[in-house]
């Protein structure tokens, strides 16, 4: 509701966090209702009755998305990209980190079993792009966020392009959308990569390395108009 009528609270993801109280609180003072942080029934009711008649609230939140990539640039020289794993895969984030930069990126490896944590860690980096991988017994994919107002149009076209690269090496890679920790609790674009087998993943780490690099310098480069 607060997106709709033009308070930003970042992505629409469910989780009450400090852009969503500022934007409470703004949206309150705004209206004269106090601005004490309360989403109470009076609250509660002006914001029902101003939303009403506006539609979508996630236009506000996918050009806040769009916003944060084109403040990136084309290219990752300077730029900062998390990529974390959450065990045992310590070589195929590594030679990520290699790849992007030697484009000049600053990259965050990040090795934790919780997502969450890893969400927390990369958030305070403040990444342009969070890229994540995992084995799990299950066929290859890349999933990116999807809740229940709102798509990371962003994460979406990384999670396209990254499958398409990969398939050449692993067959048929999915991209699904999901409401994961890693991608629901990250403020950036994210895209969880996920493979069937540990030992055919290393087999082909170099090979990743490159569809990740050469997937995040072309999400940087697009800046599609409003």
């Amino acid at each position: 509701m607060l997106s709709t009528l033009g308070f930003s609270v970042g992505r629409i993801d469910g989780i009450w966090g400090p852009l969503t109280a500022a934007a409470l609180a703004d949206f309150q003072t705004n209206m004269s209702l106090g601005g004490d942080g309360v989403c109470g029934g009076r609250t509660l009711q002006t914001l029902q009755q101003l939303v009403r008649p506006l539609g979508d609230a996630s236009v506000v939140a996918h050009i806040t998305e769009r916003q944060r990539l084109e403040s990136a640039g084309g290219q990752l020289i300077g730029r900062r990209i998390a990529v974390g794993e959450a065990g045992g895969l310590e070589p195929v984030t590594a030679s990520v980190r290699r790849e992007i930069g030697r484009d000049g990126a600053e990259v965050l490896t990040v090795h934790h079993p919780d997502w969450s944590t890893q969400a927390a860690q990369v958030n305070r980096f403040g990444a342009a792009v969070y890229i994540g991988f995992e084995v799990k017994p299950a066929a290859p994919s890349v999933s990116y966020f999807q809740g229940r107002h709102f798509v990371s149009r962003a994460g979406q076209k990384l999670a396209v392009d990254i499958a398409g690269g990969l398939e050449p090496m692993f067959g048929s890679v999915e991209t699904n959308g999901m409401g994961l920790p890693m991608l629901r609790e990250s403020a950036m674009p994210a895209v969880l990569c996920r493979f069937e087998r540990i030992d055919v993943l290393l087999e082909q780490t170099r090979q990743v390395a490159d569809v990740v690099a050469q997937s995040t310098r072309d999400l940087l480069a697009d800046q599609p108009a409003a």
